[in-house]
């Protein structure tokens, strides 16, 4: 959640190779090759240079959370 009250939700691929990244205190970090991101997906550390990739998220009537992910 954000300030706002919205759902955020991130791929967990690096977009450097990759590799699955893992949550390191505030931060996701990736275990190959050591890029790492905000909360946010942004770039904290390379060598990866793009955002981890937002997922649209759906909320349905019975608070179920639906992520949709590459052509859903």
């Amino acid at each position: 959640y954000n300030r706002a009250g919205e759902i955020s939700v991130y791929s967990l691929t690096c977009t450097h190779l990759g590799c699955t990244v893992e949550l390191d205190g505030e931060a996701f970090a990736c275990p190959c090759h050591g890029s790492r991101f905000d909360p946010e997906g942004r770039v904290l550390a390379g060598p990866a240079q793009d955002p981890l990739r937002r997922l649209r998220v759906e909320i349905l009537e019975d608070n179920t959370l639906m992520v949709y992910a590459d052509g859903d």
